[in-house]
């Protein structure tokens, strides 16, 4: 029988002032294996989360094959799926994007191809929640994301060889996606929407220009990242670590709780000040420098 495996990115989304449009793809990949049996669902995991993901029909991989096949008409028999996971769980890197995606480019492939691209995405947006993760996952660098008459729109940029994504990983440190969303106000001033408008502007303009400097201004933001980092302890004196070690920017990783500064300079002190900042607050974090993702979902 048709056994198929795809590879999908980690992302980074917001960053900092693009509140859930904005997403890139990075260096860092989880795998998964897709076959289709006589019966029943058998899932293997190995690498992040094998101790904590379910192995039953509540897998997110599942579900979006599951979405996929329905979608098609295609009338399962059994399935056994082998995940072979590299990026972190419930740190702001789109694991769950990831395992979304996976899942719905490998049903997609078993169905042999009977759906296109969009509306993959479109299944994928739903069954996450939100679109920023999905579109960078299934595009690769750097992606704008929104709706338009409820349909999803969506546009993505080729980022240049040498900027480097600096990722401080919490260890001991998650943020659930729940309380991330609950620290939010209902409304926010509207000198803070004009603030975000323009940063955002000048970030995509900074990486589509080559302009660095400009790029770093849009990773400033009023709209999420002064409420959550009551979640994040030491988050403001991370960024200024990163800030004065040489990151051209720095920001929350979607919403936490790793810290993510770019810059095309040299990446290790910025890890490390990164580093030393959260341990001076009771954090232990790792350190990932990572390229950018050009190529999305890719079938190996």
């Amino acid at each position: 029988m048709l056994k198929v495996r795809v590879r999908v990115s980690a992302t980074t989304a917001n960053l900092g002032a693009g509140f859930n449009c904005l997403g890139m793809a990075l260096e860092l990949y989880n795998t998964l294996q897709m076959q289709e049996t006589r019966y029943g669902l058998k899932i293997e995991i190995t690498g992040e989360g094998k101790d904590v993901l379910p192995k039953d029909k509540k897998n997110l991989s599942f579900q979006a094959a599951n979405k996929v096949f329905k979608k098609c008409g295609y009338v399962l028999k059994g399935l056994k799926i082998k995940m072979d996971n590299h990026i972190p769980i419930a740190r702001g890197l789109g694991s769950s994007a990831a395992s979304i995606v996976a899942g719905a480019a490998a049903a997609n492939e078993i169905c042999k191809k009977e759906l296109s691209q969009e509306e993959l995405m479109q299944i994928c947006a739903k069954l996450e929640g939100h679109a920023d993760n999905i579109v960078a996952a299934f595009l690769g660098g750097l992606t704008i994301c929104g709706y338009k008459d409820n349909k999803l729109i969506y546009k993505n940029f080729f980022v240049r060889y040498g900027i480097r994504a600096i990722i401080a990983i919490p260890q001991n440190l998650e943020v659930n996606t729940r309380d991330a969303v609950a620290v939010l106000p209902k409304k926010v001033p509207f000198e803070d929407a004009v603030f975000n408008l323009n940063r955002v502007a000048f970030f995509v303009n900074g990486i589509i220009t080559d302009d660095l400097e400009t790029m770093g201004l849009g990773m400033e933001d009023r709209l999420h990242q002064p409420y959550r980092k009551k979640l994040i302890p030491g988050l403001e004196n991370v960024f200024e670590a990163a800030k004065d070690a040489g990151a051209h920017g720095v920001s929350l990783s979607g919403a936490g709780s790793s810290v993510v500064a770019i810059t095309n300079r040299y990446p290790q002190p910025i890890g490390q000040a990164m580093k030393k900042a959260f341990k001076r607050n009771g954090i232990e974090a790792k350190v990932m420098i990572l390229d950018v993702d050009n190529k999305g979902v890719k079938n190996i």
